[in-house]
């Protein structure tokens, strides 16, 4: 059976965050009652020792990930306490500050871990909702099955245009050329259909320009002009089903560009967590030496 992994042990290292979190914000309630909270006040310096411990322990989860060796049972729990502790580490982190910011590096490695802790949170919602967007939007297909299926498409008609005018067979042969899967980025991440196409006018003298092919549409109507223009029974019956199979290679491009576009939302929350993690990291290594050498 399934496990996600904020519910591994029955939620037991959200309780322990939790009560990490009511000890610390109880202390320095009780605190507060006695001198002005800060980071420089017994409290603050404890608070302060034991953010930067989570911080080094959650940071060890990327080596720790490393030598499990396929047990995914202790991938889940590190999973879970790093999502866990991370949350709490930010409340542990406000309270060794007493609200006390300003333009200096103590300010700096505060915002920095606020932006790795939002980061984390928006991997934790990809991880648990994009997986299984993907798996609907595939079907029972994997995307080396969707490609298979495209290559196999674009073979049909190229095999129903060789009988065709050549303006037909070069049409389609130029929408197969320009078809554009997953390309910058950017334009994965938006999935967007890139997809181009050389427009020549119709049976008609004329330039040719070069238009979207977006979901294949320029194409289809295209092909229905042809179509609707031709005066042979078997022209017609071939050109009715190129029609067909580039709605259905459209289906295909859409459940594949969808893919890519998931699985680059997926992955792409790594790329700004990773680099913050660290620059976070040596933001606190020079607040802390600061700490100790100027004060």
């Amino acid at each position: 059976m399934h496990q996600s992994f904020l519910s591994v042990a029955r939620y037991r290292y959200a309780l322990y965050a939790s009560l990490l979190c009511v000890a610390g914000a109880g202390c320095y309630v009780v605190d507060s009652w006695h001198e002005r909270p800060s980071g420089g006040t017994v409290l603050g310096y404890t608070l302060g020792g034991v953010a930067a411990a989570l911080v080094l322990f959650l940071m060890s989860y990327g080596i720790r990930r490393r030598s499990f060796k396929g047990r995914a049972g202790s991938t889940k729990r590190w999973l879970s306490m790093h999502v866990y502790f991370g949350v709490s580490v930010l409340l542990v982190a406000t309270l060794h500050s007493g609200l006390q910011f300003g333009y200096n590096v103590h300010t700096l490695a505060y915002g920095l871990l606020c932006l790795v802790v939002i980061s984390g949170c928006w991997g934790v919602y990809a991880y648990l909702r994009y997986p299984a967007l993907m798996a609907r939007e595939r079907g029972e297909a994997g995307r080396d099955e969707l490609l298979t299926q495209l290559k196999e498409v674009d073979g049909q008609a190229l095999d129903f245009s060789a009988d065709l005018e050549s303006e037909v067979h070069d049409l389609i042969a130029d929408a197969i050329l320009r078809t554009r899967l997953g390309g910058s980025i950017w334009a994965q991440l938006r999935g967007r259909d890139e997809s181009m196409l050389l427009l020549t006018p119709v049976r008609e003298p004329g330039y040719s320009r070069m238009v979207s092919n977006r979901g294949q549409a320029a194409l289809i109507s295209q092909l229905a002009k042809y179509e609707a223009t031709s005066r042979d029974a078997g022209a017609r019956h071939a050109l009715h089903r190129l029609l067909q199979i580039s709605g259905n290679k459209a289906v295909l491009l859409r459940r594949l560009q969808r893919d890519i576009q998931l699985q680059g939302l997926l992955q792409a929350w790594l790329y700004l967590h990773l680099p913050l993690s660290f620059a976070m990291l040596a933001a606190l290594v020079v607040h802390v030496f600061s700490v100790f050498y100027y004060w």
